[in-house]
């Protein structure tokens, strides 16, 4: 009941907020816009992790994806933040209810076991606090622009005509920022990719380093969004942490609903095998190892 509930209020919020997005500017400062050139996959190459733990078999080197470029636009961005006194422990999330609710929260509240992952959990603990946070960037039904519209911002907590994003970084102060979105963008290619590297933008102007996710679900009839998600981590040469590979190993990509919620493990001991066989088993999980690969790079 609860996720048909969220599903119907994803829908009506994607059905009533389908207008060009405002164009009052964000005053979090922005890098000139890059321009949309190829909407299509590039092949990227990973860096040597330095741990190759698989997920379903699923070496780490194939969904954590760094391109060429990207150790040492990652050392930049994270100096900027460190100058502008970002928490080296603290990373937030950018989503809506099919990629971010039941996402991480449980490594904050202790239930989980690590298994054969292990390794982890000094990561785990170094952002012990943002696991937890959905943040002022997650709402349900969010599309990649109203992230980015001052009138979809928290007028509580938000100042005037700050976005969503702008406003949770300046709250929040994070390190990294997880950017998670596409599935109530269908239909709407280009203003889903002048979204995403305007919120990529954002993020790296205000030394918060930007990691692209893929996502699982094929609501668009193909893998179009995912595709311009993988082209901007190549064309901004940021990390891209690819769900969509590893997530081809669990039943039905994880998929569990018209909504395209993902399944929720009834426990994230990872010791048992059906805990890697829901989405967001696999999601938390790769997650995490990404947010590790990162820390030993800047470590």
């Amino acid at each position: 009941m609860f996720l048909f509930t969220i599903g119907i209020i994803a829908f009506l919020v994607f059905t009533a907020s389908r207008r060009e997005p405002s164009t009052t500017p964000s005053p979090t400062p922005l890098p000139p816009a890059t321009a949309v050139t190829v909407l299509q996959a590039t092949a990227v190459i990973p860096v040597q992790l330095s741990e190759q733990t698989a997920v379903n078999g699923i070496p780490a080197a194939s969904f954590i994806i760094l391109p060429d470029g990207a150790v040492e636009n990652i050392h930049n961005i994270y100096a900027t933040g460190q100058q502008r006194g970002n928490n080296p422990q603290a990373y937030a999330k950018v989503g809506d209810s099919t990629s971010i609710y039941n996402f991480m929260n449980s490594f904050d509240e202790g239930n989980y076991n690590l298994a054969d992952y292990a390794y982890l959990q000094d990561t785990l603990t170094y952002f012990q606090g943002s696991h937890s946070r959905d943040g002022l960037a997650v709402s349900v039904g969010l599309h990649a622009w109203t992230a980015i519209d001052p009138a979809f911002a928290n007028k509580d907590v938000c100042v005037p005509n700050e976005t969503p994003v702008a406003c949770e970084i300046r709250l929040h102060r994070p390190a990294f920022i997880f950017i998670r979105l596409g599935t109530n963008d269908a239909g709407a290619v280009t203003l889903f990719n002048s979204s995403i590297r305007q919120i990529v933008d954002i993020a790296i102007a205000n030394g918060v380093v930007p990691i692209i996710g893929t996502k699982a679900d094929r609501v668009e009839g193909n893998n179009a969004n995912n595709d311009i998600l993988r082209q901007i981590a190549y064309d901004y040469q940021i990390p891209l942490w690819d769900f969509d590979v590893v997530v081809e190993t669990v039943p039905g990509r994880g998929v569990v609903d018209k909504f395209f919620h993902i399944s929720v493990p009834d426990t994230y001991d990872f010791a048992q095998p059906t805990t890697l066989q829901t989405g967001h088993g696999v999601h938390s999980l790769t997650a995490l190892m990404m947010l590790d690969t990162l820390l030993s790079l800047i470590s």
